[in-house]
């Protein structure tokens, strides 16, 4: 009975062990995109042992409706729906960045995945759930894209209340700002555009029913113009 214990205890350490062989880092629970865009997820795998790793990953899905694939890539190898990629880790080391690619197809996606990594020098799994999404995102009216500098378009429009412009800037950059005439030209307002925030919010409610026109402008450099229309 001694032996058999001995046996059983030896066992289930060398499972133990086996688990804490490898870990995988950063792997996100999710992966999303739009219809026809593509999202780059990042993750990597650590070697504990003393002993180098081959590491197979393989993806527990065949067939991904609606045109989307999903891809396994590490350096220059990738695998897609149906095949597996193996990887090589050095002993006492992490592996270089592995990428989950999505790429949308043409109709919604929402799905459970497995991605299953198997140790091939022991033969053990480790399994990782992943949700893989594709939605209709409907892309933002972009204003102004040059650069770390992007400006959207104020919404909504026509604007009764108010109206919202989202904006992205690099922080050493200065003097970005928003001119608001009227359709005779006169000056309504001037907004500086801080680069600590990322949001103009202005009240339309005491403007005057009509159309306006705002101006971007760095360093007194108009950059664009677009209509705004304000209702009561």
């Amino acid at each position: 009975m001694k032996i058999f214990f001995t046996i059983i205890l030896s066992f289930i350490v060398t499972i133990s062990a086996w688990s804490q062989d490898i870990m995988v880092k950063n792997l996100d629970k999710e992966i999303i995109t739009g219809f026809q865009k593509t999202n780059t997820k990042t993750f990597k795998i650590q070697n504990f042992t003393n002993l180098k790793k081959s590491i197979k990953i393989k993806q527990s899905i065949e067939n991904i409706q609606g045109g989307s694939t999903l891809l396994i890539c590490h350096e220059e190898n990738c695998s897609d729906n149906n095949e597996s990629l193996i990887i090589n880790i050095a002993p006492n080391s992490i592996s270089s960045e592995i990428k989950l690619i999505l790429n949308g197809g043409l109709s919604n996606l929402n799905i459970i995945a497995y991605l299953e990594f198997v140790d091939l020098e022991v033969d053990n799994i480790v399994k990782k759930e992943l949700a893989i999404k594709v939605t209709e995102n409907k892309p933002k009216d972009v204003f102004f894209e040059k650069g770390d500098l992007i400006v959207n378009s104020f919404f909504p429009n026509p604007a009764v209340k108010n109206a919202i412009m989202e904006y992205s800037i690099n922080p050493n950059e200065t003097e970005v700002k928003i001119t608001l005439q009227n359709v005779l030209g006169s000056i309504v307002d001037t907004y500086e555009l801080s680069p600590d925030e990322n949001k103009l919010n202005i009240s339309t409610e005491n403007f005057n029913p009509g159309v306006y026109f705002y101006t971007l402008s760095i360093k007194d450099e108009g950059l664009a113009t677009r209509k705004l229309i304000v209702k009561k």
